[in-house]
């Protein structure tokens, strides 16, 4: 079965507006690129899948995509992730694609064998495998085939909308909990933990580089 992975990206100068309280717009755009290169790095890896796309019109991301082996589908604007990821699952299926695993670019422990996991899911017979966010209510990895089998509803509470749309098209959805996958960085409390974690990745060799310990202790004391 031809799967394909896919990655949207949007333009990175508009990514983590959210951290805007903790970061710069350079260091939320610097991280961003960062994570990116990180998630990128990894899904090339990944056995068992015929196609690799990044999805976005951001100069610089087609620019690494395509110096990472990937395809790029090229928007001419963007809406939202979730137009712009069932879009290209439209396309990809029109060319033969029977099953889509859209991956987001700010995953900064992304381990291939938890991707690996997503796929063995999907081979032993789940059509939907959804993997969870941190918090339980987001959805960080979505497998689905058909790639069009239903649209998708990323952002808060997706995870529930989701399995709820899968069953609704006749698919039981597979939920897979995986560590590397379950903390992406949307937010102060992401960084905290992160931070906490010390897992060396190069997303926490960024933070730390510009100081994140002094301001994550500043922001606690109120300062």
């Amino acid at each position: 079965m031809t799967i394909a992975l896919l990655v949207p990206v949007k333009h990175l100068d508009e990514a983590k507006t959210r951290l805007a309280p903790l970061l710069a717009a350079a260091e939320r755009r610097a991280l961003a690129a960062v994570m990116l290169e990180g998630t990128l790095a990894v899904a090339g890896r990944l056995a068992g899948v015929a196609r690799r796309v990044v999805v976005t019109n951001y100069a610089p991301a087609i620019a690494l995509a395509r110096a990472e082996g990937f395809e790029v589908l090229r928007e001419e604007r963007q809406r939202s992730e979730s137009d712009s990821v069932d879009a290209a699952c439209a396309l990809l299926a029109g060319e033969g694609v029977k099953a889509i695993l859209r991956l987001p670019l700010d995953l900064p422990l992304l381990k291939g064998e938890d991707l690996a996991a997503i796929l063995d899911a999907a081979a032993a017979g789940a059509p939907v495998v959804l993997v969870p966010s941190l918090s339980g209510t987001g959805t960080n990895a979505l497998y689905r085939s058909p790639p069009a089998l239903f649209a998708s509803r990323f952002g808060p509470g997706s995870l529930a909308l989701h399995e709820e749309q899968a069953r609704r098209h006749g698919a039981v959805p597979r939920v897979l909990a995986l560590e590397s996958l379950a903390l992406d960085i949307d937010d102060e409390d992401d960084v905290r933990e992160l931070a906490r974690r010390a897992v060396p990745c190069p997303a926490l060799d960024y933070l730390r580089s510009i100081g994140i310990g002094a301001r994550l202790a500043a922001r606690q004391r109120g300062e």
